[in-house]
């Protein structure tokens, strides 16, 4: 079978490697975050949990600078992970994001950055192993959008 070039398989499995590698560091169990029902009747997932509700956990395989959309999904998240910790029954849980980039980490500045930071919302790097960061770095390489040429206005009109 053959993937599509924005197939995220590899980003899925390397989420979990990294939600593993961050388990370990903390020295907790996570598993599936899955949907959390939130007051109001809002429901939020997560990539992962600790099963006492004591972390909140979003994985990012995304290696080197983070950009546009992807900022984006970060401060996404930010504001879902403050958020849960409103609700009277996650008051006092950990939100992490976690990266297995230095530099996907660094790139969150600004207000983002700011806001995480007022939020409690801590921001990890963990290690994963070289060869599935070469397989991430090869797909990313490969999901990289090739511009093409969009016909002008010019090019439709045909002068005889």
């Amino acid at each position: 079978m053959t993937t599509h070039q924005s197939d995220s398989a590899v980003q899925r499995d390397a989420e979990r490697a990294i939600i593993e590698a961050l388990a370990a560091q903390l020295g907790v169990v996570l598993v599936g975050g899955g949907a959390l029902s939130l007051s109001g009747g809002v429901r939020i997932q997560l990539d992962a949990r600790s099963e006492d509700g004591k972390f909140a956990v979003e994985a990012y395989a995304r290696q080197g600078t983070l950009k546009g959309g992807q900022l984006k999904k970060i401060a996404q998240d930010v504001l879902k992970l403050a958020l849960l910790r409103q609700e009277p029954d996650h008051a006092d849980v950990r939100p992490i994001i976690v990266f297995a980039s230095e530099d996907a980490r660094s790139s969150i500045t600004g207000w983002v950055r700011r806001a995480a930071d007022v939020f409690g919302v801590e921001m990890h790097v963990v290690d994963i192993a070289p060869e599935l960061r070469e397989e991430i770095l090869a797909t990313q390489e490969a999901q990289k959008m090739v511009n093409v040429a969009l016909p002008t206005a010019a090019d439709d009109l045909t002068i005889e």
